[in-house]
């Protein structure tokens, strides 16, 4: 309050200052005006003006003089040299005076004015020497002199007019100058009159508004009490000894004391709880003593207060303070929020029961995808297995309709769980660098089966788009354009649907890709085209009911469009057909050179022949039919109901590898591993393959982070499993490492490395493989040191920061190697971290060598 006093007192102040600074400043500047138009009068009288030109025409009439005097002479027998001598005297000294003297200073710096002073000293100079000769040679030379004169008359009349032409314009100059100041001092007289007029206005309106103040503050005041008196808060004024000075009626209804009874009485024997009443009095001293008050202007603040029954009951106050005849007077603004935090309360409990049903659902979405691809596991591999074997040609007709079931049953779970990872923000984009043409090809390829089963055809229309790499996410954009597509065949019959592409160049460096998809099907009602996006909408065919599936698929469409920072729009008329087209930003690879897609290689399993792996999985039927997947395979199988049972056979007898189911009854898939990895068994190092139904990403990271080598999602097909087995047993086997250490498709995965070679062009692979190279020497260079520490936490952190870059550069063996002495370093295991150490360093020659033959 005593700074919002100081505020008011100096704006007061400044508001009376000002103007009188303005007229002082005024009287001030014409008393400068006055004595300044005085003095230029003065100089004005003394100026020699006059002066100035008579000596300038003087000048030309002495060489007219001296010319004559000289045309004089020699008409003569006994010329006057005396006279001539005087006349050459007064026409060098008045030439002189000009050159010299100050008046003609400002003439001077005029380069015509004096050029021609210059010539004409020049020519005097000349008859001076004449001049001052001998009378005989004198009397001889009179005709040099005469010419000599004659020559310098045109430029005595040329300076002559010269120098009057300059003293007119400084007489021009000087006039306005003069009336320059007349004007000014004319402007300022008239502007202190218009200010002294308004400052008069000012005052007779701040007259009416004082008195407009008083009446608007009479009638505020009344108002006031009012709004007082009728207030649904209730209002309580005390002064700086807690001394009640007014209480609304409000008060009387939420503290039950009548108005008598609370005026003039301590607030804290009315509506202050005892418990409270030792902590309000210390707040008032300390106000009274120091001038703090803590409370005040803090806003609304949530306290206990007391009713005349007894009653305790929370309330909401707010203080503010103000000064009056009385002094510093306290207002507070109090309401009873009794009915309010139970509202709060039943909106949390709200809440929490809704953050309960959403980690319900949540929960439900993990289960379900587990419990429902748990049985797509058996029965893709048990359609695997069967077709395998000899079947008839109805046979194989059944075995393809349940494997088109399971696919389409496969694809709705995706979708449901695509969904869900969208619902929770777990869904990321991941940019990918593939060619686009090729892209779109394969679009029409995966939808020719669809497209005859309906009688369609199936058209692509690249336009003009030529052969070009692009960065953007290719998994989501071809989940994007197949729904499309496969939208559109769904939906028509014995028609046509097209594809269409193109790149536009939005600016220099920025693309869009823009695709279209038509067909000539059934196409959507106008009501409907707003709600097709809409999670589980579907439209019926009018005439069938062929067309299946959840109304998942555009939802998803939109938004992973909308992830990609795209749009999405849809044109349609009913019977003649649909356009949906897809505006998406991408970038264009470089350095990149077309190539046709890799083809992957079928697995050689030669090398798993008499392995033995053990499998850990709960369901029986899974049981068999990756049993059976391995024996076809001369691998020996050995079961494990759960895990439980695989820590157990993990410390009787060493694998080759085990594969390791995750949701297990008495102990799950990732406790087992971690038991496996941290205790003293035979399989300590052996590769652990997780089986899964648990697609979601961080799920996946959390299986790895507990030391499974790889997670496969189930179903799992028999040629990903043999991939898996021999990618990790071979590289995990030391006497198969030994032979092949030379081998550069051993110890490097040709399919990452390939990549790497596509996307960077020869200068920069080399030089990532150089950085790659610094990264692991100075990693192993430090190994030794960090194993003498008591901890091998800052081991096991540095060796986990080389796995990544060793995985992103396709050292998979070297990875492994690494991998070991992470997990033996995390383990605290001296002995393991040391021999695992020593591993990685004998991996490591023939890693760099193969890198470097790799690259060219």
């Amino acid at each position: 309050m005593r700074m919002a006093s100081d505020v008011v007192n100096k704006e007061v102040l400044l508001r009376r200052v000002i103007p009188l600074g303005v007229i002082f400043t005024g009287m001030a500047l014409l008393i400068g005006l006055f004595l300044s138009i005085t003095q230029r009068m003065n100089d004005l009288r003394e100026a020699p003006g006059d002066n100035l030109t008579w000596t300038l025409s003087q000048v030309e009439v002495d060489v007219l003089l001296l010319t004559d005097e000289a045309l004089l002479a020699q008409q003569t027998d006994d010329p006057d040299l005396e006279t001539l001598r005087r006349r050459f005297d007064n026409a060098y000294s008045r030439t002189a005076s000009i050159a010299e003297s100050r008046v003609f200073a400002e003439m001077r710096r005029d380069d015509t004015f004096a050029t021609q002073l210059d010539a004409l000293l020049d020519y005097l100079d000349q008859l001076a020497i004449i001049i001052d000769g001998p009378d005989p040679e004198l009397a001889t030379r009179l005709q040099e002199v005469w010419a000599l004169s004659n020559t310098i008359r045109e430029d005595a009349h040329d300076i002559a007019l010269t120098g009057i032409s300059l003293r007119s314009e400084a007489s021009d100059a000087e006039r306005a100058d003069f009336g320059r100041l007349l004007f000014a001092a004319a402007a300022i007289s008239i502007a202190l009159i218009l200010f002294l007029g308004f400052m008069l206005f000012v005052l007779l309106r701040q007259f009416r508004i004082h008195r407009e103040i008083s009446e608007t503050a009479e009638r505020a005041n009344s108002r006031l009490k009012s709004s007082f008196d009728v207030s649904l808060d209730a209002i309580i004024v005390a002064d700086d000894r807690g001394v009640i000075l007014d209480y609304s009626g409000a008060a009387e209804s939420v503290f039950g004391f009548t108005r008598d009874e609370a005026i003039g009485a301590p607030m804290s024997d009315l509506i202050v709880p005892h418990q409270h009443r030792a902590a309000h009095q210390a707040g008032m001293e300390r106000f009274n003593k120091t001038g703090e008050a803590r409370l005040v202007g803090q806003g609304r603040i949530e306290i206990t207060a007391l009713r005349k029954s007894g009653e305790e009951f929370p309330v909401e106050i707010s203080i503010g303070m103000a000064k009056d005849h009385r002094g510093t007077i306290f207002i507070s603004y109090l309401r009873d929020i009794t009915e309010r935090l139970a509202a709060e309360e039943n909106l949390k409990r709200a809440r929490d029961e809704a953050l309960q049903a959403e980690q319900a659902k949540s929960n439900f979405l993990a289960v379900m995808s587990h419990e429902m691809r748990t049985p797509l596991n058996g029965i893709f591999g048990t359609i695997e297995l069967l077709q395998n074997t000899r079947l008839g040609k109805t046979q194989s007709g059944y075995l393809g309709i349940a494997k088109q079931s399971a696919d389409i049953l496969l694809y709705h779970v995706n979708n449901v769980l695509d969904v869900a990872r969208m619902d929770v923000g777990k869904l990321e984009l991941v940019d990918d660098t593939f060619e686009l043409t090729q892209f779109f090809k394969d679009i029409v390829t995966t939808n020719e089966t669809t497209a005859y089963a309906h009688s369609n055809s199936l058209r692509l229309d690249l336009g003009s788009m030529e052969r070009c790499h692009v960065v953007a996410d290719e998994q989501r954009l071809r989940q994007v354009a197949y729904n499309l597509v496969s939208n559109a065949l769904k939906f028509t019959d014995h028609g046509e649907v097209t594809l269409c592409a193109r790149i536009i160049e939005v600016a220099e460096g920025e693309h869009t890709l823009e695709f279209s998809v038509t067909d000539t099907g059934v196409g959507i009602h106008p009501e409907d085209q707003t709600r097709v996006f809409d999670r589980f909408f579907t439209q019926e065919k009018s005439y069938d009911r062929l067309a299946s599936g959840a109304g998942l698929g555009l939802t998803i469409c939109r938004q992973l469009v909308d992830m990609m920072e795209g749009e999405i729009d849809l044109r349609s008329v009913v019977d003649k057909g649909s356009t949906f087209t897809v505006r998406v930003p991408l970038r264009m690879a470089t350095d990149l050179s077309p190539s046709e897609p890799a083809l992957v290689a079928p697995v050689d399993a030669s090398d798993l022949n008499g392995k033995e792996v053990l499998l850990v999985e709960d369901n029986a039927i899974n049981r068999i039919i990756v049993r059976q997947m391995l024996t076809s395979k001369g691998i020996r199988v050995i079961e494990a109901h759960n895990g439980q049972e695989a820590v157990d056979r993990a410390h009787e007898h060493a694998y080759a590898a085990i594969l390791m189911d995750v949701s297990m009854p008495v102990m799950n898939g990732v406790d087992a591993t971690e038991v496996i990895r941290d205790a003293d068994t035979p399989n300590r190092q052996v590769p652990i393959i997780g089986l899964t139904a648990h697609a979601l990403k961080d799920e996946q990271a959390r299986f790895l982070a507990a030391g499974m080598d790889m997670c496969l999602n189930k179903p799992v097909s028999q040629a990903e499993l043999m991939r898996a087995l021999v990618a990790t047993i071979t590289k995990a086997d030391p006497a198969s490492n030994d032979m092949k250490d030379s081998k550069t498709s051993e110890l490097l995965d040709a399919e990452i490395f390939g990549d790497l070679k596509d996307v960077f062009d020869q200068s920069r692979l080399n030089k990532l493989v150089n950085d790659f190279e610094v990264e692991i020497s100075g990693l192993l260079s430090v190994v030794p040191e960090l194993l003498t520490k008591p901890e091998l936490s800052e081991l096991a952190a540095r060796t986990h920061k080389s796995i990544g870059s060793a995985g992103m550069i396709g050292a998979v063996s070297f990875q492994s190697k690494l991998r070991r002495l992470e997990q033996a370093a995390k383990a605290n295991d001296m002995a393991a971290a040391e021999d695992a150490a020593m591993k990685a360093k004998d991996a490591w020659d023939a890693t760099a060598k193969a890198l470097r033959l790799a690259s060219g």
